[in-house]
């Protein structure tokens, strides 16, 4: 079983995946007018938070605005629970706003939550945590006697389901040097990835590893136009070019942004990864909530997750391996000096 998730500060982050488009989607293109006045105020809503220096400079960029029928409901994460109530007023005061549902997670708040949380831990292993939050993704620090308590604490603070992601920093006593996590990336559902020699796929959907919340890898759908040799035809006799979709670790991920984002590879090395296979992954029981900004259906667990989680702590392998198998990622992984965060 993956660990259980405890709703904590807003059960209702869900909504967001059946709230419309922030820009009215299919309403839209369709030439719905009510859908383009919600994409208006929408637009008008992010206009106003951006005049706003304290938000600008704080929170601007984790706020998702979306506005159906005039009313429009606030998702992402803030520093502060004193921010969202900033937001919330902020937006109250555009004109043509008809309601308000704000469903923004304060730091502040995730952080009390995740250290109840932990109290039990500390006073049964006589050990202290220390809890950092920014902006939904929780730093773990401080010192434990075994590598079993370090992962149990991972995965209590994963399983506040407001949590994007779990850096866990905690150190074991006579362990060494611990391997530093890889960046934390969360490329967005159907954002271009450019290889280093120019050719390009979209993200699919992501895999997380449900010990941490955290993207370990992502399905790349790419079409590699120029492999002649690979055109097959269709039914009707047309030529279609092939597309692949590629399981991909973040380790290869040089650059991110909400849109796009660039490999640290040529796209002539993809055949060093596996292609997807739907018996390699399993999607989250219902009810699960993923973290800030993925719907349920853009998530993948890796299918050899659930066995891993009966072993014994400190024989689990790491997420990358577990979720693709392959000895590629493993090299890479060991190769990899960037700090977490």
């Amino acid at each position: 079983m993956f660990p259980a998730q405890v709703p904590q500060t807003d059960p209702g982050e869900l909504l967001k995946c059946r709230d419309s488009s922030p820009f009215g989607g299919e309403r839209w293109q369709n030439g719905d007018e009510g859908a383009k006045a919600d994409a208006a105020l929408a637009q008008e809503i992010d206009n106003a938070l951006w005049q706003q220096p304290i938000l600008r400079a704080l929170d601007y960029n984790n706020i998702e605005i979306r506005v159906k029928n005039g009313s429009a409901s606030l998702y992402g994460h803030v520093v502060t629970a004193t921010n969202g109530h900033q937001v919330e007023n902020t937006a109250r005061a555009v004109k043509g706003v008809l309601g308000i549902k704000n469903h923004l997670i304060a730091d502040d708040r995730l952080a009390t939550e995740i250290a109840n949380a932990l109290a039990s831990l500390e006073h049964t292993y006589d050990c202290k945590f220390f809890t950092g939050v920014s902006h939904g993704v929780v730093i773990l620090s401080g010192t434990v006697d075994d590598t079993g308590t370090k992962l149990l604490a991972e995965r209590i603070a994963a399983g506040n389901p407001n949590v994007r992601g779990v850096i866990n920093s905690v150190r074991v006593r006579g362990g060494g040097l611990d391997l530093p996590d890889l960046p934390l990336f969360e490329p967005h559902t159907g954002a271009e990835f450019f290889f280093l020699d120019g050719r390009s796929g979209r993200v699919r959907q992501v895999i997380i590893n449900p010990d941490n919340r955290r993207v370990v890898a992502m399905v790349l759908q790419v079409r590699f136009g120029d492999e002649q040799q690979e055109l097959k035809s269709s039914g009707n006799g047309e030529a279609r070019t092939p597309d692949r979709s590629l399981v991909l670790p973040m380790s290869v991920v040089r650059y991110l942004t909400t849109a796009s984002g660039f490999l640290n590879i040529r796209s002539t090395q993809s055949n060093q990864y596996p292609g997807f296979n739907s018996a390699d992954f399993q999607t989250p029981e219902k009810g699960w909530t993923p973290p800030y900004p993925y719907c349920p259906a853009d998530v993948l667990f890796p299918a050899k997750q659930a066995d891993a989680l009966t072993q014994n702590p400190e024989q689990i392998e790491s997420p990358i391996e577990v979720a693709l198998a392959h000895q590629v990622l493993k090299d890479q992984l060991l190769e990899n000096d960037s700090l977490g965060g």
